[in-house]
């Protein structure tokens, strides 16, 4: 029985797609055929299907081919693989995302432990490129990636806010549907994602606000992290101009199809967070004069008397718990994020997953240098002037000829 259904979108990636179904053979602790995986290929024509055919596989396997159209959209070829899923879980990852062989397992066990929740985790951003042997012998895995050099924006975000996204006021602003999943009943319900969101960006945030809007718990989970290929991409490098400009189409189109976005988060702030690098304030609580209670985890043994006091602490107003778990407990990061938004904000720390103010500032010193924040300032001001110019031709519209 299909129990999780793997979706990955594609379009002229062949190269790197191998990598990633190869990852995903021989999962670890699911029954043969337990999970199932769907290729949607968005009108490749470099030769996709048949650089990936040879691939031997341990699960079912399903290519679905669409040809590109005007329609052609990041939400249409999702929409596409899940609504031929078979899974009662449907995962996305990018054709760039390399998993190890504990992801079902994991990803599994979330969904054991409470069926309906919307499940995100991170990406190492790799440096060069990953050859296929590296991956089928399961060298790529030895490497420790767990540095500065590899780590993405939302790892960054967390060193601040936490691994507890449940304590966000805003947590479906960190789903990205490169590595992320949910209960297949959920998408037929909300009705998969929006296909009218066109160009780069937002498609996945808007899923994420709407499992939000419906109430479903919005979780990270470290034990799933995947490898993103390096193909030209790395932490720090500056989107497009292009880019940018369908972004912020599609963020404005998000806040007019959502009119409660502009009470819950106005949209100046996020303009002004993302202009300033301070995206993790901006998700954060802003109560003050509370009572700081920081509890330690060393032991396992000493879990159970911690969660009593932590949940009978937050369940009053007042306090800022800080939980620093140097055991890495998945389990205890779990069950932190199911307590929800509560009264008093927890805050979760894994160890291994934080770094000194002092090595983050010099590292960001090095990735943003001035020359790169001056091309920012330039590439806002561009599309600032795009969103004026769109602003007058809608105010005048040129007269129709007769």
């Amino acid at each position: 029985m299909i129990k999780i259904s793997v979706v990955i979108p594609t379009y002229n990636n062949k190269r790197l797609l191998k990598n990633v179904l190869e990852a995903l053979n021989d999962q670890l602790d699911i029954e043969r055929g337990g999970y199932e995986v769907i290729v949607v290929d968005d009108g490749s024509n470099d030769n996709t299907r048949e650089e990936v055919a040879d691939i031997p596989r341990t699960y079912p396997f399903h290519y679905v081919y669409l040809e590109r159209s005007p329609d052609s959209c990041r939400a249409r070829v999702r929409n596409e693989g899940w609504r031929r899923a078979r899974g009662e879980f449907v995962a996305f990852l990018d054709s760039d995302m390399i998993v190890a062989r504990s992801y079902m397992r994991e990803l599994g066990r979330y969904f054991t432990a409470r069926p309906d929740m919307l499940v995100i985790s991170y990406r190492y951003m790799l440096k060069e490129p990953i050859a296929f042997e590296e991956v089928k012998s399961g060298r790529v895995f030895q490497q420790n990636y767990r540095s500065l050099e590899y780590l993405e924006a939302r790892h960054f975000d967390s060193q601040l806010h936490s691994f507890n996204l449940s304590a966000l006021e805003h947590p479906w602003h960190c789903v990205y549907s490169c590595n992320m999943a949910l209960p297949r009943a959920r998408l037929e319900q909300l009705g998969g994602f929006d296909e009218g969101y066109k160009g780069w960006g937002m498609e996945d945030t808007d899923i994420g606000y709407r499992c939000y809007r419906l109430g479903m718990r919005i979780v990270s989970h470290l034990g799933i992290e995947a490898l993103h290929q390096y193909h030209g991409e790395a932490y720090g490098d500056l989107r497009s101009v292009e880019k940018m400009i369908e972004w912020d189409l599609n963020i404005t189109r998000m806040y007019r199809i959502h009119p409660s976005l502009s009470r819950e988060l106005p949209r100046w702030r996020i303009n002004a967070a993302y202009f300033a690098r301070r995206v993790p304030l901006m998700l954060m609580r802003r109560e003050r004069n509370r009572t700081e209670r920081v509890y330690i985890v060393r032991e396992e043994a000493d879990i159970p008397a911690l969660q009593a006091e932590i949940e009978a602490l937050s369940s009053q107003p007042g306090y800022l718990i800080l939980v620093k778990d140097e055991l890495e407990s998945s389990s205890l990061h779990l069950w932190i994020q199911l307590l929800g938004y509560t009264p008093s904000e927890i805050r979760y720390f894994p160890r291994s997953y934080m770094f000194e103010p002092a090595e983050i500032n010099r590292f960001f010193g090095k990735v943003f240098p001035w020359r790169k924040l001056f091309v920012l300032i330039y590439r806002c001001l561009r599309l600032l002037g795009n969103k004026l110019v769109r602003s007058v031709h809608r105010s005048n519209p040129l007269p129709t000829k007769k």
